[in-house]
């Protein structure tokens, strides 16, 4: 998750509104970004298999964006209320092939300025 929960946290540098997440290089196809509780529908989701995993266990893993460089995600992080959506809840997939790796950049949006000392 990319929200915070502790309010001492949210008092100095703010929420965490947005995530986006670039993908900058990879070597591999299986190292996915996975988010659990976005279900996956094959209907709505087969035109997008080129940058989703969709196999057979789509429906049991959710939404899994294939690790390829120069592909990004987009989230909001909370709901209207400013409060942590569950369903962004999400887990970078480690490469399973033999030396196999993925470089990935996080920006954050905040909704106060973020201080620099």
């Amino acid at each position: 998750m990319d929200w915070f929960t502790d309010i001492n946290t949210i008092n100095k540098i703010g929420q965490r509104i947005t995530t986006f997440f670039t993908y900058l290089q990879s070597n591999c196809s299986q190292a996915a970004t996975e988010f659990p509780y976005i279900q996956f529908n094959e209907a709505l989701h087969q035109r997008f298999c080129d940058i989703l995993i969709c196999d057979k266990n789509s429906s049991e893993h959710g939404i899994r964006f294939r690790p390829l460089a120069g592909n990004s995600i987009f989230w909001f992080n909370v709901n209207e209320l400013g409060l942590g959506d569950q369903l962004t809840y999400h887990a970078g997939r480690p490469p399973i092939i033999e030396n196999g790796y993925k470089i990935g950049l996080n920006t954050w949006t905040h909704n106060k300025k973020f201080p620099v000392n």
